[in-house]
């Protein structure tokens, strides 16, 4: 999967393996969960860029799951592999 998007190349051989495409400090928590999760979106009718769903109009949740998605995805976007790795660190959840 990770292959297939990009983000890991494939190295054939005894010395063979997968390494990164880019430098860890170019792919954030986000890029990778999206591709490895699918939509980070946290109920399905926020999963398309257009909502489809019928009630969304009268729906009392809309905007607080409209704001934990965006939580979400500022967030793990914030944070590259690299911070993840150890080599650097990465932001607290601040309200």
């Amino acid at each position: 999967m990770l292959s297939k998007s990009g983000i890991l190349l494939s190295v054939r051989g005894p010395q063979g393996g997968y390494k990164l495409a880019l430098p860890p400090s170019e792919y954030t928590v986000a890029s990778v969960l999206r591709i490895t999760e699918g939509n980070l979106a946290p109920v399905a009718c926020l999963e398309t860029e257009e909502n489809l769903c019928p009630r969304k109009d009268i729906c009392s949740t809309l905007k607080l799951w409209e704001g934990l998605e965006k939580v979400i995805y500022d967030y793990l976007e914030g944070i590259t592999l690299e911070q993840l790795a150890g080599t650097d660190t990465y932001p607290d959840y601040v309200i």
